[in-house]
């Protein structure tokens, strides 16, 4: 083989090799978009079933509001489902939010910077969903509170007081548990995050090859 036919076959050889690079790579892409395509699928589902139990929740708060079926005497008592109500309105509030960064089109822009920006919104979005848990806190705990007036009707002061405690104490312990398990954690944003990153390290692959 001469010198002319050496670079010839080496041309081809870089040549099928750059094409066999390019391959690989819009495939790799294309995994990640269709994980992330997923992604944004679940969120949908997840949205949709949380929605309607949230208008569930907001439809029994309006039958305590308006039918009083605990047979509560005072404005106060309402206060703690006041608060859960406020709280269903910021979950719903989220919902929104949510969806709305669920249905950017990947089409419409690059993998890179649809990943970028459901990670950001979805970030900024944390602090709402904080809110939503701190309120159903509070509204968990202070929702025994509103029959003890009924209780002292019937019973002791020291029973009344006793049959009041209890639940509060449960019920801390239950939000306790429950936020040290990352229930009120907002987690969407990690798997958009994984995407990245190995977007990204492809990316530098790419640019060191």
């Amino acid at each position: 083989m001469n010198l002319d036919e050496f670079k010839s076959a080496w041309k081809v050889y870089d040549q099928k090799l750059q094409t066999s690079q390019m391959l690989t790579e819009r495939l790799i892409v294309g995994m990640i978009k269709e994980r992330s395509r997923s992604r944004v699928a679940q969120i949908k589902r997840e949205n949709k079933w949380f929605f309607a139990l949230m208008v569930f929740e907001l439809v029994v708060l309006g039958a305590i509001f308006f039918g009083n079926p605990f047979d509560f005497t005072y404005t106060a008592q309402f206060v703690p489902f006041g608060l859960l109500a406020v709280g269903i309105l910021f979950a719903l509030g989220a919902i929104y939010k949510n969806n709305a960064i669920a249905n950017i089109d990947m089409n419409n822009t690059t993998l890179g910077a649809f990943l970028n920006n459901v990670i950001k919104e979805y970030e900024k979005n944390k602090k709402l969903e904080g809110w939503f848990g701190i309120l159903m806190l509070a509204s968990g705990f202070l929702t025994t509170l509103s029959f003890l007036p009924n209780k002292l009707k019937t019973k002791p002061l020291n029973d009344a007081l006793l049959e009041t405690l209890i639940p509060m104490a449960i019920c801390l312990v239950i939000y306790f548990l429950a936020f040290k398990l990352g229930a009120f954690k907002n987690n969407k944003s990690e798997g958009f995050k994984e995407d990245l990153k190995e977007l990204e390290a492809l990316s530098h692959e790419l640019m060191q090859g």
